[in-house]
């Protein structure tokens, strides 16, 4: 250690405080950093700022973010000086020679000044606010200045910084220097633990980049969820990470309790609070949420408000939940640790401080905080008669994940105390896709002994929620008989059952093609005011009504009855946020129908978490479903086969096989379009393994035009096998129109039009698809045509050519036409690309070859020397579809390459 000279006046002999030049020394910078770019860059762009300040409680990565400033300040060319405190700096005198030190060795030697400790101090203010180029001062750890005479120093520091200077602060606490005036000026730049925290996507980087972990996206989520972005817990579960061959159990479990994290919290954090603070903090832990009143009813003691203060200031990892209420939290990780703690150091405490929790909440009107702590306190009786008590307002405030929670902690003993929780319970399991479970619990609840008039009311209630199990079990037929029965049973008072069953029953109906019965159901339960009372049950019937309208082909009244109920306030409170799902999922379906596929994705993007949690099967199928088509058209092929995986693990945990068909059925309709037959035709062999649900009669509206025969007849188009298709695709036709399924018509009939020009019958391709530009255009059924991909811009191409300038003949939307020209990249000014007569002949000539005409048409423009990108540009493809042509092409002439496939048809006599 080296003493600094500091400045004084000629021939002064004073002893001088030692420098310690490693404090001045920036600490080395690990190899697993995280940049931390916006953070680095606001701080450098803080000129009015004369204080920056990063505030946050230990392990927020402030010291990393001050590395990554000082290295980005030196690169612009601004002077950067550094200096770590500890306790001892709070003597202003050793304090200030350091700055001196620095200030030396950072901007250059100074005149020398008095040295006194106060005259020092305000000597170097003048130095600083004196100097003329770009500099900052970067204090960390400051936390530990707590003398008054050092904190005054640094106020006068702030007040002294040029224009071109800053001070720039990391601390744990709120540091006592005015900060409530530097605000008002506008003077500060404060980055909080809410700024320093990581957001998810930086979580990802550096688990991935920096820690070289593959975790799944779901795995990188929980951990960032469960970690809230704190910078230390992600790389403390790091070092555990590295060493398991399962990451995603430990992940699962990761919490407080965690070896090096309860090592790190113990020693570097509850180590330095005092012992009144430690027992505080134990002892309150056991509160999700907490106020002054209600800490010092279940501590005992009477100054709860100032220790929050305390708390609050030292950003000990307290979150404030309200602006002017006085609610906070911990931590989720450091509540886990005291709570674990707790129980190691004082195992009968929490149950005590539970039972005095759940007083002061019954207290106080709050009946849901207060059944949480009686489970937790393991008072089951005394919770059992509040959650009976509540359960029918939860109900229809749609809370069924709270009521979920509760019910599957109660041992079956509870169940035989309140009997109707068994079959609240079932309700509960039944819309979080458990039906088996949910069954169990309604014969549960009926074997239970109640008096007869209990027991009879039991038995409506039980049979209501069954008729609600069978419509999510795709039992659909045995729904319908249930449903009807019940429809007189139900007593008038009973407005949330009868809105369960008859939306239930309005379900089924509408499978089996009664429209106009699900109709007046769903109209008789608006006139009994079951609807008008339940907020949740009027959003079902809303989305009832727009999926018939959907499926009858009225997409414009679809859309308008959906729009509605997505625009009225959303009901309840808690998970009526899976009323508003519902109405989301089904207008992004109608708004997909048009095209809009911007607005459709928004919505289902917004709705998914929902959907994953408590979605019916119609609403994940169509969900996963359209996302997965839309990101595949978007070239996003590895998000779409992610997004059909996952909805497929969704059906098998579920165990609905029309979930998991779906999934398969989406797989085989995309390797179709592309041309990879052999992999949609092991998509289709596994979808027709699950595809029970496909019968006569009935058709669940998620899966109205993919279906395994309608996957199966794509197929078979597309290689060149359907020449016995066109009869049974118009038998289908007929039967759609006979129980008004007109969507389902019009998509049968585009595929029948497809299917003729496959087939190479021009002309009855074009009158089919004449039929079906007049039914869709009505309405605007553009993805009706256009998910038929290259195919269907094939066929329009030529309808164009022929018949183009027919189309504002009556019965003709020109402008839906047009759309979908421009959507198939087609120009406006077409050429015939497959004169009249040339189709019959091409597939005359190729049919022991079993080319299409496309393929013909495309062997012939390389015959002729033609490369991909003009052979596209000439028949109005993509290159993806050509690329896909000469596959099929060389796979069907036995070629290895472009060249031998031309070699081969020539000398086959296939082309000149």
């Amino acid at each position: 250690m080296a003493a600094s000279p500091l400045m004084a006046p000629a021939g002064a002999q004073r002893s001088l405080p030692a420098v310690q030049f490693s404090k001045l020394a920036v600490p080395v910078v690990p190899k697993a950093q995280l940049a931390r770019s916006a953070i680095v860059r606001a701080m450098l762009d803080a000129d009015p700022a004369r204080l920056v300040l990063l505030r946050a409680a230990a392990g927020f990565g402030k010291t990393s973010v001050l590395q990554q400033y000082q290295a980005a300040a030196r690169a612009q060319g601004r002077a950067v000086l550094w200096l770590n405190l500890d306790e001892g700096d709070n003597d202003l005198s050793r304090f200030v020679a350091h700055l001196q030190a620095g200030v030396d060795q950072q901007l250059g030697a100074g005149v020398e000044l008095v040295v006194e400790g106060a005259g020092m101090a305000q000597g170097l203010c003048q130095r600083l606010g004196a100097h003329g180029q770009p500099f900052a001062i970067v204090l960390d750890e400051f936390e530990v200045l707590q003398g008054a005479a050092a904190l005054g120093f640094v106020q006068q520091l702030v007040d002294a910084m040029p224009a071109h200077g800053s001070l720039v602060v990391a601390s744990r606490r709120a540091p006592a220097l005015g900060l409530g005036r530097l605000r008002a000026r506008g003077q500060v730049l404060e980055f909080g633990p809410a700024a320093l925290r990581f957001s998810l996507d930086e979580t990802a980087s550096f688990l991935r980049e920096q820690q070289h972990l593959q975790l799944r996206d779901a795995d990188v989520a929980t951990l960032h969820r469960c970690t809230e972005g704190w910078a230390a817990a992600i790389y403390l579960a790091t070092l555990s990470l590295h060493t398991r061959s399962d990451p995603a159990s430990f992940v699962a479990s990761f919490s407080g309790s965690n070896l090096e994290l309860a090592q790190y919290l113990a020693e570097d954090i509850l180590a330095r609070q005092s012992e009144a603070c430690r027992e505080f903090l134990l002892r309150t832990s056991v509160l999700d949420r907490f106020c002054a009143p209600l800490c010092d009813a279940i501590t005992g003691r009477s100054d709860s408000a100032a220790m929050i203060d305390e708390l609050e200031r030292a950003n000990l990892f307290i979150d404030r939940l309200d602006a002017d209420g006085g609610w906070f939290r911990y931590h989720n990780l450091f509540a886990s640790f005291l709570r674990s703690r707790l129980g190691h150091l004082h195992p009968d405490e929490p149950r005590a401080l539970h039972r005095r929790a759940a007083q002061w909440f019954l207290g106080v009107g709050r009946a849901v905080p207060c059944v949480e702590h009686l489970l937790r306190a393991g008072a089951e009786r005394e919770a059992v008669a509040h959650i009976a008590h509540c359960a029918p307002a939860l109900q229809e405030a749609g809370r069924v994940r709270l009521l979920l929670r509760w019910l599957d902690r109660l041992s079956p003993e509870a169940f035989e105390q309140a009997p109707s929780l068994g079959v609240v319970h079932a309700w509960a399991l039944a819309l979080h896709r458990r039906q088996d479970d949910a069954m169990h619990a309604l014969d549960r609840a009926l074997a239970a002994p109640a008096p007869p008039a209990q027991a009879q009311r039991l038995s409506i209630e039980a049979e209501t929620v069954r008729c609600m199990v069978l419509a999510t079990s795709d039992r659909i037929e045995e729904c319908c008989e249930s449903g009807l029965a019940l429809l007189d049973r139900i007593p008038a008072e009973s407005s949330f059952q009868y809105g369960v069953m008859t939306n239930s029953l309005a379900y089924g109906l509408v499978s089996t093609y009664r429209y106009d019965e699900a109709r007046q159901v769903l109209s008789r339960a608006m006139l009994r005011g079951a609807q008008r009372r339940d907020g949740i049950m009027r959003s079902v019937a809303d989305v009832m009504e727009g999926i018939i309208d959907l499926l009858q082909g009225r997409l414009g009244n679809a859309l308008a009855r959906l729009q509605t109920a997505a625009e009225r306030p959303a009901p309840g409170t808690g998970d009526a946020t899976g009323a508003k799902a519902s109405v989301d999922v089904s207008l992004a379906w109608a708004l997909y129908e048009t095209d809009a596929l911007a607005e459709a994705e928004a919505l289902l993007q917004g709705a998914l978490p929902s959907v994953r949690a408590t979605g019916p099967a119609d609403s994940v199928i169509t969900s996963f479903t359209l996302l997965a088509r839309m990101a595949h058209e978007r070239g996003e092929g590895d998000l779409s086969l992610r997004l059909l995986a996952e909805l497929e693990q969704l059906g098998r945990d579920a165990g609905l096989p029309r979930v998991m068909c779906s999934a398969w059925l989406e797989r085989c309709r995309l390797a179709t379009l592309d041309g990879r037959f052999d992999a949609a035709q092991q998509s289709l062999r596994v979808a027709e393994l699950c595809a029970d649900w496909e019968r006569a009669g009935v058709s669940m509206h998620a899966n109205d035009v993919d279906t395994p025969s309608i996957a199966r007849a794509r197929l078979r188009m597309a290689q060149g096998d359907c020449a016995d298709l066109p009869q049974r695709l118009r038998l289908a036709i007929d039967k759609a129109g006979a129980v008004q399924r007109h969507r389902c018509a019009l998509k049968l009939r585009v595929l029948l039009a497809l299917c003729e020009h496959r087939l190479g019958h021009v002309d009855e391709a074009l009158e089919s698809l004449d039929e079906a530009l007049r039914m869709g255009g009505h309405e605007g059924f553009a993805r009706c045509f256009l998910d038929e991909g290259e195919a269907f811009a094939s066929l329009l191409s030529v309808w164009l050519a022929r018949r183009g300038a027919q189309a504002d003949r009556p019965g003709m939307s020109s402008g839906f036409i047009d759309t979908l020209r421009v959507r198939c990249g087609l120009p406006a000014d077409l050429e015939d690309p497959l004169p009249a007569g040339d189709a019959e002949s091409l597939q005359a000539a190729g049919s022991a070859e079993n080319l299409s005409g496309r393929e013909f048409q495309v062997l012939r423009l390389l015959a002729e020397g033609h490369r991909n990108k003009a052979i596209a540009e000439k028949l109005f493809l993509s290159e993806f579809t050509v690329k896909s042509h000469l596959r099929n092409i060389n796979a069907k002439l036995a070629a290895d390459s472009r060249t031998a496939a031309v070699a081969i048809a020539r000398r086959r006599g296939l082309i000149a």
